[in-house]
């Protein structure tokens, strides 16, 4: 599927204006492949037809589902698996030194594998260390349907086969009618709500830890650095930030050193 200058510029503005994402100029192909599947489901042959129906009506079913598949992420288990092995092997025990309770983002969780791999690193690092430590999870995202999956933390045999290991599936999930179900103690540690990035984060409280991976390749050059520095504000002293192994922290923005650590790397805000 192809798309024209115009209707890129088109569908930018929606979008914007529907969902607060700023895509680059450089992100046509990314819009023509995340739409194809929903022209197909529509039966639409051309991008200005689909573009004429969604901003006619920006609040109906067909606006919302071109507004999720441009912000569902295929997800996997454990994705970018240094960053959950830094968090097992030293993070945990360096950040529950002096306080046992840590506060935990997940920014642009999609359906939750992100925010229920960490609980479950959680889970192997109290078994290995003999430690208990309190760990909240607060899982954030713009899609209700994805919010919604999440919060029921059930999934079927193919989004379990992306990254879990059979151990763990055994050990922390149980049969239910459409799938299996993570096991309510991580259910409980998980908190999901939805945010817009480009909202105020001063509700959420302080963190720890900030996962915000694969999502600010959505956004323009200011408004990454825009969000990255509304990340800060909400980070303590000496909390981590972790990015997709694809990105990094501008060099515009201050305030941070990077972590490098057998495979592993992160950001400290100083």
């Amino acid at each position: 599927m192809s798309i024209t200058a115009q209707e890129f510029q088109q569908f930018q503005a929606f979008l914007k204006q529907r969902s607060g994402i700023s895509l680059a100029a450089n992100k046509q192909y990314l819009v023509a492949n995340r739409l194809s599947p929903l022209m197909k489901e529509m039966g639409l042959d051309c991008v200005s037809d689909l573009l004429t129906m969604i901003i006619a009506m920006p609040n109906k079913d067909l606006a919302i589902k071109a507004v999720d598949a441009m912000t569902t992420n295929e997800t996997f288990w454990f994705r970018d698996t240094s960053h959950f092995h830094y968090l097992e092997n030293k993070l945990f025990a360096e950040l529950t030194a002096k306080n046992a309770s840590l506060n935990v983002w997940s920014a642009a969780c999609s359906s939750g594998q992100e925010p229920y791999s960490i609980s479950l690193v959680v889970d192997k690092y109290i078994e290995a260390s003999n430690k208990r430590i309190n760990v909240r999870i607060t899982a954030t995202d713009l899609s209700d349907k994805t919010l919604q999956q999440a919060k029921e933390g059930v999934y079927a045999d193919i989004e379990l086969s992306r990254g879990l290991p059979n151990e763990l599936q055994k050990k922390h999930f149980s049969g239910v009618r459409n799938g299996l179900q993570i096991s309510s103690s991580h259910r409980s540690r998980v908190s999901f709500r939805k945010l817009n990035l480009l909202d105020n984060f001063s509700g959420l409280g302080q963190f720890d830890i900030v996962f915000c991976r694969n999502v600010l390749l959505y956004f323009a050059g200011p408004t990454k650095l825009d969000i990255l520095n509304r990340i800060a504000q909400v980070m303590k002293p000496g909390a981590y930030l972790f990015l997709s192994s694809s990105e990094i922290v501008p060099s515009e923005m201050k305030g941070f050193e990077t972590i490098r650590d057998a495979g592993c790397k992160c950001y400290r805000k100083i």
